[in-house]
């Protein structure tokens, strides 16, 4: 057996297999099979069992890059992809935008796609939801096993209506009717829209591009705050959605404003994180005038203006939110 790259399984992962097998068996012997194991191997079976169930259910948190392009310029140049990027808790693993690059990403990465619960859509582009059907036709085993929460944008699921205009009308929903069934629940992400999924809370953030539906997303775990705007203008009030986030995630396409293109320009970026004031602001979806620039000396540049911590992402790069919480506290998901 060989992994996606082509070399053989780790030691752990062969003993992650072998514990997995051994909860399985479990599950389907009588009591009395356990009492009889435990007298045969003693409490080395315990500490394996123990050992065994822990593994499978927790993870470490993690938020990972897979893929930081931001139009389709820099996508062709073939040295970024725009996968979106993966939030890992303790209990929940999910999928922000996977565009195109996220499927092959996330073995190059090593994230497991089974364990993920959500996989979040904010608009209807093919960069951020090219690879949204592969992944949950994975994920369900070819629809076979239900599993995973799809929260997307309205668009992204269903045909405008004739009242809308023509250009958004024109624009096929990108996720397939047979995969918004295969989940265990579809989840429309309109403003106020606010979802929770095991220990995270997800609420929505009205942004403004070419798609009405278009949304951001804030997310509340128990150890961090996390607020993503993709592609938008200027709004004064995502400086009052964000305010009290922990770590800021924008995507950074324009160089300068431009009225013909979609998204945040350098200045405004600077702007909203003097607003905002976050513990750490990761810029990813980078457009082409950017991308041609000095992206490091870019990033030198906003922190001194702004006095706040910035990273410039690139594919595959991850960081332990937990780092910058202001403190580990328990937010309490009420509202459900």
């Amino acid at each position: 057996m060989v992994t996606g790259d082509g070399y053989p399984p780790s030691k752990a992962y062969q003993e992650r297999k072998k514990r997995a097998a051994l909860l399985n068996l479990i599950k389907n012997l009588s009591q009395i099979s356990v009492f009889l194991l435990f007298r045969k191997f003693g409490t080395n079976f315990m500490k394996t069992l123990y050992s065994a169930k822990n593994t499978s259910s927790c993870m470490e948190a993690q938020i990972l890059f897979l893929g930081t392009a931001g139009d389709s310029f820099v996508l062709s140049k073939q040295e970024r992809t725009a996968g979106g990027f993966v939030i890992q808790t303790p209990q929940s693993q999910i999928l922000v935008n996977p565009g195109p690059g996220a499927f092959v990403n996330v073995a190059r990465t090593n994230i497991n796609i089974a364990k993920t619960t959500a996989i979040i859509v904010t608009d209807n582009t093919l960069l951020h939801a090219h690879d949204t059907n592969a992944i949950i036709d994975i994920l369900t085993l070819g629809s076979f096993d239900q599993k995973g929460i799809l929260l997307a944008a309205k668009s992204a699921l269903q045909q405008a209506e004739e009242s809308q205009q023509i250009e958004n009308k024109e624009n096929f929903p990108l996720i397939a009717v047979k995969y918004q069934n295969a989940v265990e629940k579809t989840i429309v992400l309109q403003e106020n829209t606010k979802v929770a999924c095991n220990d995270v809370q997800i609420e929505t953030v009205k942004i403004k591009n070419k798609d009405p539906d278009a949304v951001g997303v804030k997310i509340i775990t128990t150890s961090f705050s996390l607020g993503y705007s993709n592609k938008t203008k200027y709004l004064a009030k995502l400086k009052d959605a964000f305010q009290d986030v922990e770590i800021l995630i924008l995507e950074l396409p324009l160089k300068t404003a431009n009225p013909k293109e979609e998204g945040l320009c350098l200045e405004e970026v600077e702007k909203l994180i003097e607003e905002i004031k976050p513990q750490l602001t990761v810029l990813t979806g980078f457009g082409i005038s950017i991308i041609k620039e000095d992206i490091l000396e870019i990033t030198r540049s906003i922190n001194r203006k702004t006095n706040c911590q910035i990273i410039a992402a690139k594919d595959g790069f991850s960081f332990d939110p937990t780092s910058y919480a202001v403190q580990l506290r328990q937010k309490r998901l009420n509202g459900f």
